[in-house]
């Protein structure tokens, strides 16, 4: 951001612009703008005189600091010379006798911008890690993607950029996704209608290709979290941001029971992306957090169908802890032009320890451990009878309860022979097998039973579904162990409670699944700042920009994890590439301080105000300002990108407090009353930033 000023004392005004810009600007540009210098006369030096030393140098006064000459006792001005380095000036004027001290105007480098308000933000260390201790770990400093400092320079856009989540389903009703969900323009929810005739009835945010239905719902945490890191809402007071909080979901399920997802689902789901890129949908990328074995050619052709849509797809490297240049793991092995595989780094910008890798064959890392995002609400399930409790997970789409205590009877497999009489409002035990769920609660349900248990009939987790909503009885999962024990206890009264958990919504969780959607919200961050990148360029735009890190040399191709800000300001200078695309080409490698228009303002100050740094004619103006009794009026223009804050103060050094803002920005030319100034002495700060 940077700091336009005006100073005013009654109606005398004096105009000061200053700049900020982003840490980490190149160190071959020079840090001071060049042929300006702030002079410090000596006291005995008057106004008169100090108008005779701008003569006789042949400088320009741009600024008379009133107040600051008036409280010390001696004058100070900002001069310039176009004729003159920076450097020139200060062997000249130090050798003036009425001249104490001459300074160049520097460039000052904020650590960083604002955070976002979002109440988490501070957890999502690989946004911004400060050293902050996440889930008893305490990281290191810098170890992030950079997070805020790309957005310091983010273009402003209209373009809506939709990646697509392939994965187990999407909450689109959760506070923190709800408004970014992707929702068909051509469809109308709920109708039975395939109003857009693309194939699909009623794909309003997308499809269940599981299920073969139009609700995409999450039926576990996994696409929900990956939804979450990729484009939660930013700034919303409440809960994490997403990398690119700007972005649209397409909720894209391939999951029935949210443990497996079988290829001819995701198949279909890749497909549906990349048709509906070609009806106009402007889908970027698909994240593709899931893995296994198993070469398909047809889910690899389908991968391609989407590059050549112009969708970039990555994929996680693996979390079995080995080397993918050596074993295959799918998608990530297929290495398709249009395909990036991603690693995960941790809080210590280290490879994290279960993380696949592969110095040829897996591209990146992103971070991936203690990653905090999204979640579904949670439910609390669980089977109490009399002092032994059973864990329980829910059946998707199963009625909740608080406590529904009652008889237990054991209902063999839940064929309608199998409910004895006496489970009539009471409990059925059910073991997992031959029927499914839904057919085992609807002949529950017959027998009069007002909750189910079932329990697996292997010794591995389940979870399940009831395939659809309606008005079903609550009914729980438990593990094959616990069914054998709570069986071997019948007869017996027990106590099911199952039901939403509401402070549940997000939740920490490690895998190269969390590391790729960084990437995929990096793609879209890419693609809305440059949207005219072919996938190529997108994907190098991204890999030749990583931060080299020791911990990841010879582990992935670049060596290197994610960055976003190098994404948009690859050459580090302060000023993000699209705009220096914009006006000087794309090769080209600007100088922030250098002033090509020569209207004395430079490219950064002329980035900040949205003006154009080849026309002189194009810069900030301070067309006016009055005072009188009605109050103080302060007017100026710049361009119509530029966000304004005015800011008053009764001293030139603060406390400033905010007066006005044009929030969004709107318009180039600004007029604004200040009624509580009248006939007496103010000083007014314009603050630019780029939105």
């Amino acid at each position: 951001m940077s700091f336009f000023r005006i100073f005013l004392t009654f109606l005398c005004a004096a105009v000061l612009l200053e700049s900020d810009r982003a840490s980490g600007a190149s160190s071959a540009a020079a840090n001071y703008v060049e042929g300006e210098v702030i002079v410090t006369f000596r006291p005995a030096v008057d106004r008169a005189a100090l108008t005779g030393f701008v003569s006789g140098h042949s400088l320009t006064l741009a600024t008379h600091y009133e107040y600051l000459s008036e409280v010390r006792g001696q004058h100070t001005a900002l001069v310039r010379a176009q004729d003159r380095t920076t450097a020139a000036l200060l062997d000249e004027l130090r050798q003036d006798p009425q001249v104490e001290t001459v300074d160049p105007n520097y460039l000052r480098y904020p650590l960083g911008g604002a955070p976002p308000n979002d109440t988490m933000f501070g957890q999502l260390w690989g946004l911004q890690n400060t050293g902050q201790t996440v889930q008893g770990v305490a990281g290191t400093s810098g170890a992030d993607i950079k997070f805020i400092g790309a957005w310091k320079l983010a273009r402003p856009s209209t373009n809506s950029i939709v990646v697509a989540v392939v994965d187990s389903g999407v909450d689109y009703t959760h506070p923190d996704l709800a408004g970014n969900m992707w929702i068909n323009p051509g469809e109308i929810a709920n109708n039975g209608v395939d109003d857009d005739h693309n194939g699909y009835v009623d794909d309003y945010f997308g499809y269940n290709f599981a299920d073969h239905k139009s609700d995409p719902m999450a039926v576990s945490e996994h696409g929900t979290h990956v939804a979450g890191t990729i484009a939660a809402i930013g700034n919303n007071k409440l809960g994490v941001i997403g990398v690119n909080y700007r972005a649209k979901i397409m909720a894209l399920r391939v999951s029935s029971d949210g443990v497996t997802m079988v290829s001819s689902a995701i198949i279909e789901a890749v497909q549906y992306a990349a048709m509906m890129k070609g009806k106009g949908v402007n889908v970027v990328a698909i994240n593709a957090s899931y893995g296994g074995g198993g070469f398909s050619s047809s889910e690899q052709s389908s991968i391609q169908a989407a590059g050549n849509a112009g969708i970039v797809f990555c994929a996680a490297a693996g979390n079995d802890s080995a080397n993918n240049d050596s074993i295959t793991t799918y998608p990530a092995s297929y290495r398709l032009p249009n395909m990036m595989v991603v690693a995960a780094s941790d809080q210590k910008d280290a490879l994290a320890s279960f993380s696949n890798y592969g110095a040829g064959t897996v591209d990146l890392a992103a971070p991936g451990v203690s990653v905090l995002s999204t979640t579904p609400p949670g439910m609390t399930s669980f089977v109490q009878v009399a002092t032994s409790g059973y864990t329980a997970d829910a059946l998707e789409y199963a009625g909740t309860t608080t406590g529904l205590t009652g008889a237990i009877y054991y209902c063999g497999l839940g064929y309608p022979t199998n409910f004895p009489s006496g489970v009539r409002s009471n409990l059925a035990l059910i073991s997992r097998g031959t029927l499914y769920f839904s057919q085992k609660v609807s002949n529950a349900m017959a027998a009069g039973a007002t909750g189910v248990i079932i329990y697996n009939n292997t010794n591995v987790p389940f979870t399940g579904t009831l395939g659809s909503a309606g008005n079903w009885i609550p009914a729980v999962l438990i593990s094959q162990a616990d069914g054998l024990l709570l069986k071997a206890s019948l007869p017996a009264t027990g106590t099911m409670f199952s039901a939403v958990s509401s402070n549940a919504i997000y939740q920490y969780l490690d895998g190269t699944s969390m590391a790729t959607p960084h990437v995929v919200g990096a793609v879209a961050f890419a693609a809305m700042n440059f949207p005219s990148d072919t996938v190529a360029q997108r994907i190098q735009r991204i890999l030749t920009n990583v931060d080299s890190v020791p911990g990841l040399a010879g582990k992935v191709i670049t060596g290197g994890r994610l960055n976003l800000l190098r994404t948009v300001d690859a050459n580090g200078n302060g000023l993000p590439d699209w705009w220096e695309q914009k006006y000087f080409g794309a090769q080209a490698n600007v100088n922030p301080a250098a002033d090509p228009d020569t209207d004395g303002q430079n490219n950064l100050q002329e980035y900040l105000a949205d003006t154009n740094p080849l026309d002189a004619n194009s810069k900030v103006r301070v067309a006016g300002v009055k005072v009188g009794v009605g109050g103080t009026q302060v007017s100026w223009s710049l361009g119509t990108e530029s966000r304004q804050f005015l800011q008053r103060s009764s001293s030139p050094t603060g406390p400033w407090t905010d007066i006005w803002t044009n929030e969004p920005p709107t318009g180039t030319n600004v007029l604004f009353l200040d009624t509580s100034i009248t006939n007496k002495a103010g000083y007014y700060r314009l603050r630019l930033e780029r939105p």
